[in-house]
């Protein structure tokens, strides 16, 4: 089985490689198709619609973490470079843009609130 994350990750380094590398190449280097490989991406960067959709109202964000977010949150790799910064604040963004309160985002994203705070305010 294929590991998404791995994949997803793949693909961004691809995207910021000097000089950049196709996304077939990712593709190809995971054997998959690249309609596979952008079914992937959709999947992490969108979160998986359909179990989004099943999820009940009252346990709505642990579903959209779980389905939309988690994935991304775990691509992001632990280096304090400005792409992985950018990656972040629009990750916690979104989060909150979904409603979801800083203190939960917080406490899933491993950042105490001045941070997520911060990453709010900016641009």
């Amino acid at each position: 089985m294929i590991n998404e994350i791995e994949v997803y990750r793949a693909y961004i380094e691809a995207k910021s490689a000097k000089p950049k590398r196709t996304a077939m190449s990712v593709a190809t280097q995971f054997g998959l198709s690249r309609g596979g490989l952008y079914e992937i991406v959709n999947r992490i960067e969108n979160g998986n619609a359909s179990m989004i959709r099943r999820c009940t109202e009252s346990s709505r964000l642990d579903c959209l973490w779980e389905y939309k977010y988690k994935a991304q949150f775990l691509a992001i790799p632990d280096d304090r470079k400005e792409a992985t910064i950018e990656m972040l604040t629009k990750l916690i963004k979104d989060m909150s843009a979904d409603r979801f309160p800083t203190v939960n985002i917080a406490a899933r994203v491993g950042r105490d609130r001045s941070t997520v705070i911060h990453h709010l305010e900016k641009k």
